[in-house]
């Protein structure tokens, strides 16, 4: 699975790194998009930014990760999709409909996975692009309306049985497009589920490497970037305190980054 990932690039690095291949991408992005910081620990439930095809154009919005699918009647009592295993996804109720109508990729930098050993304990490592290229995960996105009229986009990174290099590490890994297959996962109007679905496959060995990190990174309040420092270059320092909690903002129709 991927449960939490990084990224430091640039909107501009991510809008040149797609245009290579995205023929009709949107040259403007809102100013919560275009102005993000660099983010080294993204967690479950909080925004990220997604690219998406409408109408013909591909442009990019923040959504919240973990799908709530659009026939839910209540989250709460729904359980957090984050990741949606790519054998389900034509089986799925929550993502037979997605896998059609709403697919999406998620730029990253790189992502997490935790090394279980012998003893129980687990060590995290980091995987990243062998040549520190964006890596760009095929997602699936959903619209959910509550019932005072209030509207959240979600999304989920779709995953795929790790190659044997990554599998040393988890069995699982995010789903990695590249080139064309971006354009075709992205273009629902004439690439039924069946041919999108074909292009979810296990990198080739040799495309990422993979290091052990610092213990820090087990905390969401964790932040910086010495956080994908390997081991054994890093200066860990001690577990900082909690931040003091912040007041409550007054909420938004879109979830922003900050």
């Amino acid at each position: 699975m991927c449960g939490r990932f990084t990224y430091k690039f640039t909107w501009q690095e991510i809008h040149d790194h797609l245009a290579g291949f995205v023929e009709v991408l949107k040259k403007e992005a809102p100013p919560e998009i275009s102005e993000a910081p660099a983010r080294y620990n993204i967690a479950p439930t909080q925004p990220i930014i997604v690219f998406r095809r409408e109408g013909g154009t591909v442009m990019s919005q923040l959504m919240r990760w973990g799908l709530v699918p659009e026939w839910v009647k209540d989250p709460r009592d729904f359980p957090l999709i984050v990741n949606a295993r790519s054998e389900t996804l034509k089986e799925k109720a929550s993502f037979r409909s997605p896998l059609k109508n709403k697919r999406c990729i998620i730029p990253a930098s790189g992502y997490y996975e935790w090394l279980r050993r012998p003893d129980g304990s687990k060590t995290p490592h980091y995987i990243t692009n062998r040549d520190d290229s964006p890596m760009l995960f095929a997602g699936l996105w959903s619209t959910w309306m509550g019932p005072d009229g209030e509207e959240v986009d979600t999304a989920t990174i779709v995953t795929v049985p790790a190659n044997p290099e990554l599998a040393e590490i988890h069995d699982r890994s995010p789903a990695l497009l590249t080139g064309d297959d971006v354009t075709k996962w992205l273009d629902t109007a004439n690439y039924n589920a069946d041919k999108a679905h074909a292009l979810l496959r296990p990198v080739p060995p040799g495309t990422t490497k993979q290091f052990p990190v610092s213990s820090r990174v087990n905390s969401a309040r964790n932040e910086g970037q010495d956080l994908i420092v390997p081991v054994f270059e890093a200066e860990v320092p001690d577990e900082p305190k909690a931040p003091p909690a912040r007041p409550d903002k007054p909420k938004k129709q879109q979830l922003d980054l900050f």
